[in-house]
């Protein structure tokens, strides 16, 4: 018995390094993107809401969620999306590369 339990207690110490090194990885993907996006959606009226209009294009989201779809920045701090870009504190392009669904229509 003492010698599964030798056996054993490695093998889970092994999985357990394994997946903290995932782990970090992961994170340090995310602080390279600089920018999460986290959609707190809860029931989704099915009509295309505007929420944001440059020279070129308007954007939508695929449903009403403009109040419930923040944008986490590398300090921690998180805004929804709409505010974040009425004040210019990201770009769309950057958003829509960090993993925001838009639904994008020329003007």
């Amino acid at each position: 018995m003492k010698k599964r339990i030798i056996i054993i207690l490695p093998m889970i110490a092994i999985i357990f390094i394994i997946i903290g090194f995932i782990l970090l990885n992961k994170n340090e993907e995310i602080a390279k993107e600089g920018i999460k996006i986290l959609d707190a959606t809860y029931n989704c009226a099915p009509y295309q809401e505007k929420f944001y209009e440059d020279d070129e294009y308007i954007y939508s989201f695929e449903c009403v969620k403009s109040n419930s779809v923040y944008v986490k920045f590398e300090d921690g701090s998180k805004m929804l999306v709409k505010t974040a870009l009425e004040e210019k504190k990201v770009s769309i392009d950057k958003l829509i590369d960090a993993g925001l669904e838009v639904i994008k229509k020329e003007k």
